[in-house]
């Protein structure tokens, strides 16, 4: 159902101080948090659904939901799913149908839960906290490694949202030049990096379930682990089996059997302009002959990396 997914949504970054990542991210990356007034008209949004507990940031095609758990006060004292601590917990799509996908995904054997926690089933998906004309659901990360979100948004919303929230959703977007003031120089999003014990697990979502497509193959020496690389709804995803043979949760620093959502890989301009502008800003990093590559610990628990090549020197073709 490749017209049922159209393209990704967002990366979802946990972040414990909200203010403190969107000044960050200003300093550092350059970029301004767009907020939650900014993508919705709130008068037709349901009135008790929280809407300042998180900020998109925009790194060329890519929009990260900057996310704060503390901040996200559920409906009838509902908790929310996501762990405590920094770093990269799970990517969101697009759905243009989500009880489509719902049937789909569980037609296939893999399981999702609403809003609320609970299993839907023949794509029995209740509309969402967030608005009547809104669908959302979540995959098990049992039965697909990591978490994957589908969001289904009213037709009424995407206009308003496609200003500021997310300008690809406008009909005439395309991929800007980089601005002449970025710190970064960002030209696009080359791929996402997720560590998974099981390869066949976390490439079956997108490879039999979804019409997506193996674009590459390699070793990745960072985290000395073999790594495929799959191309879904225009973006590219890492999917790197360690050689170890097992992966540690960045969160609890324990061994799991679930997939863990390392990093984003970014072509820019000039990878020597990036080094200058993070050693001004004192953000930590390491370098390669052509990668330079943020150290976790000082960069939210995410590894973002930085290579002045493109797609068809990384995967041998241009998307």
């Amino acid at each position: 159902m490749p017209s049922q997914v159209p393209m990704m949504f967002h990366p979802t970054l946990v972040v414990d101080d909200l203010e403190e990542a969107a000044e960050w991210f200003q300093r550092v990356f350059g970029r301004r948090g767009v907020r939650w007034v900014e993508k919705y008209d709130f008068s037709k949004l349901k009135g008790d659904y929280p809407k300042e507990y998180s900020i998109f940031v925009h790194l060329g095609e890519v929009v990260v939901d900057v996310l704060s758990p503390k901040l996200l006060g559920l409906p009838d004292g509902k908790q929310s799913f996501y762990p405590p601590g920094e770093g990269l917990t799970d990517i969101a799509w697009y759905a243009e149908d989500a009880r489509a996908v719902a049937r789909h995904l569980v037609a296939n054997g893999i399981r999702v839960r609403d809003q609320g926690g609970d299993l839907v089933e023949d794509g029995d998906l209740p509309v969402s906290n967030l608005a009547e004309d809104c669908y959302i659901l979540w995959t098990l990360p049992e039965d697909t490694g990591l978490t994957y979100e589908f969001l289904e948004m009213g037709r009424q919303h995407r206009e308003f949202y496609s200003r500021a929230g997310d300008p690809r959703l406008a009909a005439d977007w395309t991929l800007p030049s980089p601005r002449a003031d970025d710190p970064l120089g960002v030209v696009r999003c080359l791929h996402h990096t997720i560590l998974t014990p099981d390869h066949d697990r976390a490439t079956r979502l997108f490879t039999e379930v979804f019409p997506g497509k193996t674009v590459g193959s390699g070793i990745n020496r960072e985290w000395n682990a073999d790594s495929t690389y799959v191309e879904f709804a225009g973006s590219v995803l890492e999917f790197a089996c360690p050689r170890a043979g097992s992966v540690t949760d960045q969160f609890t620093g324990a061994v799991t059997n679930s997939d863990s959502y390392v990093g984003m890989t970014f072509q820019v301009v000039d990878i020597d302009q990036v080094a200058r502008h993070f050693a001004t800003h004192a953000v930590a990093f390491e370098r390669s002959k052509d990668t330079l590559t943020t150290l976790p610990d000082h960069t939210m628990g995410v590894r973002w990396a930085f290579t002045e090549n493109g797609p068809d020197q990384v995967f041998g073709f241009n998307r």
